[in-house]
């Protein structure tokens, strides 16, 4: 099993309301030339070279993920779940703690050394590649979840699974980015699966 998780529960039922808030965002976001995608770029490059820093800082890799492990996993708790309410994942943002609406764990902290971890920017490429193709599918799947919550306030199964799962594949590959795990994050949108399983695309 991977010692990374991501859970969130599926909401019983979603608002147009909340839709409505979450196109006005995009808009605005888009206003300035910022997009999710955008995002998740910066946090792939900047966390290796935080990571290198505080590992070069430490005395010994376990102080790092002692010492700032822990912070670190509170910003992707938080990044975790603005990016599930975006996603279709979750009904609303959270109030004053994250896992209000999504739940990210990791079992063990294990960090690498400072000399290891600037590579992780090329060693998680195959990952982030495999993740983008899966995220322009996942854009249809978000246009047909937003359909469903326009007509019946719901999102179906199978494309609330593979939103979950990108937000799965995304967020354990920051983790691995950040240098907190030594295991490459599995091929998979499942939580516990073989690493080389593969999702499929069916969103009906």
């Amino acid at each position: 099993m991977y010692p990374v998780h991501f859970i969130v529960d599926r909401p019983k039922s979603f608002s147009r309301l909340q839709l409505l808030v979450r196109v006005i965002a995009f808009m605005a976001l888009g206003v300035v030339g910022v997009s999710f995608g955008m995002v998740f770029l910066f946090a792939y490059l900047a966390l290796p070279v935080f990571a290198t820093s505080r590992l070069a800082a430490s005395a010994t890799p376990e102080d790092y993920a002692e010492t700032d492990g822990p912070r670190v996993l509170t910003v992707l708790r938080w990044f975790a779940a603005i990016c599930a309410w975006a996603g279709l994942v979750a009904e609303s943002l959270p109030g004053r703690k994250p896992d209000e609406s999504v739940r990210l764990e990791v079992d063990r902290l294990t960090a690498t050394s400072a000399s290891n971890a600037p590579w992780r920017v090329l060693t998680g490429l195959p990952s982030a590649l495999v993740l983008a193709l899966l995220g322009w599918i996942g854009v249809f799947v978000w246009l047909w979840a937003a359909l469903s919550i326009l007509v019946a306030q719901r999102v179906g199964p199978r494309a609330f699974r593979y939103l979950v799962g990108l937000q799965r594949w995304s967020i354990r590959l920051l983790v691995y980015q950040a240098c907190l795990v030594e295991e490459y994050p599995p091929f998979s949108f499942e939580d516990a699966s073989s690493p080389t399983t593969l999702p499929r695309a069916s969103v009906v």
